[in-house]
Protein backbone atom coordinates (compact mmCIF):
# COMPACT_ATOMS: atom_id res chain seq x y z
CA UNK A 1 0.00 0.00 0.00
CA UNK A 2 1.46 3.18 -1.28
CA UNK A 3 0.76 6.62 0.98
CA UNK A 4 1.24 9.75 -0.43
CA UNK A 5 2.23 12.28 1.97
CA UNK A 6 1.28 15.88 0.26
CA UNK A 7 3.00 19.04 2.18
CA UNK A 8 1.22 22.48 1.05
CA UNK A 9 3.60 25.22 1.64
CA UNK A 10 3.37 28.92 1.81
CA UNK A 11 6.15 31.25 2.94
CA UNK A 12 7.37 28.33 5.19
CA UNK A 13 10.77 28.31 4.63
CA UNK A 14 11.66 28.34 7.80
CA UNK A 15 9.84 24.88 9.11
CA UNK A 16 9.48 22.94 5.87
CA UNK A 17 13.08 21.59 6.59
CA UNK A 18 11.66 19.76 9.71
CA UNK A 19 9.01 18.59 7.62
CA UNK A 20 10.15 16.83 4.82
CA UNK A 21 12.33 15.46 6.92
CA UNK A 22 10.06 13.65 9.55
CA UNK A 23 8.28 11.86 6.40
CA UNK A 24 11.87 10.99 5.28
CA UNK A 25 12.46 9.38 8.12
CA UNK A 26 9.55 7.07 8.66
CA UNK A 27 10.42 3.33 8.50
CA UNK A 28 7.30 2.52 6.56
CA UNK A 29 9.18 2.74 2.95
CA UNK A 30 6.19 2.86 0.37
CA UNK A 31 5.36 6.48 0.51
CA UNK A 32 6.05 9.62 -1.77
CA UNK A 33 6.17 13.20 -0.95
CA UNK A 34 4.32 15.85 -2.73
CA UNK A 35 5.52 19.13 -2.03
CA UNK A 36 3.09 22.00 -3.05
CA UNK A 37 4.62 25.36 -3.44
CA UNK A 38 1.80 27.81 -3.73
CA UNK A 39 2.93 30.44 -4.58
CA UNK A 40 5.63 31.41 -2.03
CA UNK A 41 7.52 34.60 -2.37
CA UNK A 42 10.53 33.51 0.21
CA UNK A 43 13.07 30.25 -0.37
CA UNK A 44 10.22 27.56 0.34
CA UNK A 45 10.13 26.83 -3.39
CA UNK A 46 14.06 26.91 -3.59
CA UNK A 47 14.09 24.56 -0.11
CA UNK A 48 11.53 21.79 -1.62
CA UNK A 49 13.39 21.74 -5.02
CA UNK A 50 16.79 21.22 -3.36
CA UNK A 51 15.43 18.37 -1.44
CA UNK A 52 13.10 16.74 -4.92
CA UNK A 53 17.01 16.80 -6.79
CA UNK A 54 18.36 14.47 -3.58
CA UNK A 55 15.45 12.62 -3.53
CA UNK A 56 13.27 10.20 -5.82
CA UNK A 57 10.45 10.25 -3.69
CA UNK A 58 9.88 13.78 -3.73
CA UNK A 59 7.94 15.93 -6.17
CA UNK A 60 7.61 19.38 -5.90
CA UNK A 61 4.42 21.20 -7.47
CA UNK A 62 4.98 24.91 -7.88
CA UNK A 63 1.64 26.79 -8.29
CA UNK A 64 0.47 30.74 -8.24
CA UNK A 65 -1.04 31.39 -4.69
CA UNK A 66 -4.64 29.63 -4.12
CA UNK A 67 -4.66 28.68 -1.19
CA UNK A 68 -4.28 25.82 1.34
CA UNK A 69 -7.77 24.17 -0.05
CA UNK A 70 -6.31 23.93 -3.64
CA UNK A 71 -2.52 23.66 -2.75
CA UNK A 72 -4.06 20.03 -1.13
CA UNK A 73 -6.13 19.46 -4.33
CA UNK A 74 -3.03 19.84 -6.50
CA UNK A 75 -1.04 17.09 -4.49
CA UNK A 76 -4.21 14.90 -4.60
CA UNK A 77 -4.57 14.98 -8.44
CA UNK A 78 -0.93 13.78 -8.60
CA UNK A 79 -0.75 11.71 -6.41
CA UNK A 80 -0.33 7.75 -6.90
CA UNK A 81 -0.92 6.53 -3.39
CA UNK A 82 -3.88 4.92 -2.37
CA UNK A 83 -3.97 6.92 0.52
CA UNK A 84 -3.52 10.74 0.98
CA UNK A 85 -1.59 11.98 4.38
CA UNK A 86 -1.81 15.51 4.28
CA UNK A 87 1.07 17.50 6.18
CA UNK A 88 1.20 21.27 6.71
CA UNK A 89 4.88 22.42 6.45
CA UNK A 90 5.03 23.42 9.84
CA UNK A 91 4.15 20.23 11.66
CA UNK A 92 6.32 17.12 11.94
CA UNK A 93 5.43 13.02 11.56
CA UNK A 94 6.78 11.30 14.49
CA UNK A 95 8.80 7.97 14.33
CA UNK A 96 6.17 5.44 12.91
CA UNK A 97 3.81 7.44 12.12
CA UNK A 98 2.43 6.34 8.74
CA UNK A 99 3.57 2.33 9.65
CA UNK A 100 1.16 2.43 12.38
CA UNK A 101 -1.48 4.71 9.82
CA UNK A 102 -1.02 1.71 7.38
CA UNK A 103 -1.66 -0.90 10.11
CA UNK A 104 -4.71 0.88 11.02
CA UNK A 105 -5.71 1.15 7.10
CA UNK A 106 -5.30 -2.71 6.93
CA UNK A 107 -7.24 -3.76 9.53
CA UNK A 108 -10.11 -1.80 9.36
CA UNK A 109 -10.31 -0.97 5.91
CA UNK A 110 -11.40 2.61 7.37
CA UNK A 111 -11.55 5.35 4.68
CA UNK A 112 -10.35 8.01 7.89
CA UNK A 113 -7.26 7.35 10.03
CA UNK A 114 -7.22 9.48 12.44
CA UNK A 115 -4.20 9.54 14.89
CA UNK A 116 -3.93 11.40 18.18
CA UNK A 117 -1.25 13.98 18.67
CA UNK A 118 0.99 16.07 20.80
CA UNK A 119 1.14 20.14 20.60
CA UNK A 120 4.27 21.93 20.83
CA UNK A 121 5.43 25.94 20.64
CA UNK A 122 3.38 27.67 22.64
CA UNK A 123 1.25 24.50 24.11
CA UNK A 124 2.70 21.24 25.25
CA UNK A 125 0.30 18.90 25.54
CA UNK A 126 -1.13 15.71 23.91
CA UNK A 127 -4.72 15.35 22.69
CA UNK A 128 -6.19 12.08 22.44
CA UNK A 129 -9.24 11.91 20.35
CA UNK A 130 -12.65 10.28 20.84
CA UNK A 131 -13.40 6.57 19.35
CA UNK A 132 -14.77 6.39 16.35
CA UNK A 133 -16.91 9.52 15.72
CA UNK A 134 -19.60 10.41 14.29
CA UNK A 135 -21.33 13.38 12.15
CA UNK A 136 -23.36 13.85 15.45
CA UNK A 137 -20.50 14.08 17.21
CA UNK A 138 -18.93 17.12 14.29
CA UNK A 139 -21.72 19.29 15.14
CA UNK A 140 -20.41 20.49 17.61
CA UNK A 141 -16.52 21.05 17.01
CA UNK A 142 -14.04 19.07 14.46
CA UNK A 143 -13.31 15.62 16.52
CA UNK A 144 -9.66 14.77 14.27
CA UNK A 145 -6.87 16.66 12.65
CA UNK A 146 -6.36 17.70 9.56
CA UNK A 147 -3.32 15.46 9.53
CA UNK A 148 -5.58 12.28 8.70
CA UNK A 149 -4.97 9.82 6.43
CA UNK A 150 -7.47 9.25 3.77
CA UNK A 151 -8.72 6.86 0.86
CA UNK A 152 -8.07 8.30 -2.26
CA UNK A 153 -10.89 6.81 -3.66
CA UNK A 154 -12.93 8.47 -0.99
CA UNK A 155 -11.43 11.92 -2.36
CA UNK A 156 -11.88 11.55 -5.78
CA UNK A 157 -15.48 10.76 -4.68
CA UNK A 158 -15.83 14.41 -3.53
CA UNK A 159 -13.85 16.16 -5.41
CA UNK A 160 -11.22 16.68 -2.75
CA UNK A 161 -11.50 19.95 -0.59
CA UNK A 162 -13.85 22.36 -1.05
CA UNK A 163 -12.67 25.39 -3.00
CA UNK A 164 -15.46 27.20 -0.91
CA UNK A 165 -13.92 27.46 2.52
CA UNK A 166 -11.61 30.20 1.66
CA UNK A 167 -10.56 31.34 5.28
CA UNK A 168 -10.18 27.79 6.37
CA UNK A 169 -11.89 25.06 7.93
CA UNK A 170 -11.20 23.18 4.49
CA UNK A 171 -10.79 19.87 6.86
CA UNK A 172 -13.73 20.36 8.82
CA UNK A 173 -16.16 20.70 5.56
CA UNK A 174 -14.44 17.59 4.32
CA UNK A 175 -15.12 14.99 7.16
CA UNK A 176 -19.08 15.89 6.76
CA UNK A 177 -18.61 15.81 3.16
CA UNK A 178 -17.11 12.40 3.44
CA UNK A 179 -19.40 11.40 6.23
CA UNK A 180 -22.59 12.28 4.70
CA UNK A 181 -21.38 9.97 1.61
CA UNK A 182 -21.04 6.57 4.78
CA UNK A 183 -17.41 6.82 5.35
CA UNK A 184 -15.73 4.96 8.25
CA UNK A 185 -13.54 6.91 10.65
CA UNK A 186 -11.26 5.60 12.98
CA UNK A 187 -9.00 7.21 15.53
CA UNK A 188 -5.84 6.43 17.05
CA UNK A 189 -5.25 7.04 20.72
CA UNK A 190 -1.65 7.02 20.19
CA UNK A 191 -0.16 10.54 19.52
CA UNK A 192 1.86 10.08 16.07
CA UNK A 193 2.00 13.91 15.00
CA UNK A 194 3.74 16.96 16.52
CA UNK A 195 1.34 20.11 15.44
CA UNK A 196 3.07 23.12 15.83
CA UNK A 197 1.15 25.92 18.15
CA UNK A 198 2.42 29.60 17.56
CA UNK A 199 0.77 32.90 18.33
CA UNK A 200 -0.20 33.70 14.28
CA UNK A 201 -1.66 31.05 12.40
CA UNK A 202 -4.04 30.02 9.71
CA UNK A 203 -6.44 28.67 12.51
CA UNK A 204 -6.38 32.01 14.07
CA UNK A 205 -7.29 33.59 10.73
CA UNK A 206 -10.10 30.95 10.78
CA UNK A 207 -11.62 31.73 13.93
CA UNK A 208 -11.61 35.15 12.72
CA UNK A 209 -14.45 34.19 10.03
CA UNK A 210 -16.09 31.46 12.39
CA UNK A 211 -19.43 32.57 11.51
CA UNK A 212 -19.11 32.41 7.40
CA UNK A 213 -17.11 29.50 7.01
CA UNK A 214 -19.70 27.32 9.55
CA UNK A 215 -22.77 29.19 7.18
CA UNK A 216 -21.27 27.71 4.42
CA UNK A 217 -20.69 24.17 5.98
CA UNK A 218 -24.53 24.27 7.20
CA UNK A 219 -25.65 25.69 3.86
CA UNK A 220 -23.93 22.70 1.93
CA UNK A 221 -24.64 19.94 4.25
CA UNK A 222 -28.23 20.51 5.53
CA UNK A 223 -28.78 16.99 6.36
CA UNK A 224 -26.41 17.06 9.16
CA UNK A 225 -27.46 20.40 10.39
CA UNK A 226 -31.21 20.59 10.39
CA UNK A 227 -33.17 23.35 10.35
Amino acid sequence: MQVTIGIPCYKQAEYLPDAIESALAQNYKNLEVIIVNDGSPDATGEIADNYARKNPKIRVIHQVNKGLASARNSAIMNMRGSYFLPLDADDILLEGCVQELVRVAKATDADIIAPSFKTFGISNEPVILMAAPTAADFRTGNRIGYFSMIKRTALQECGGYSSRMTFGYEDFHLWFDLLSRGKKIVTIPQPLILYRTKENSMIHDAQKHHKELMEQIYKDFPTVFPV
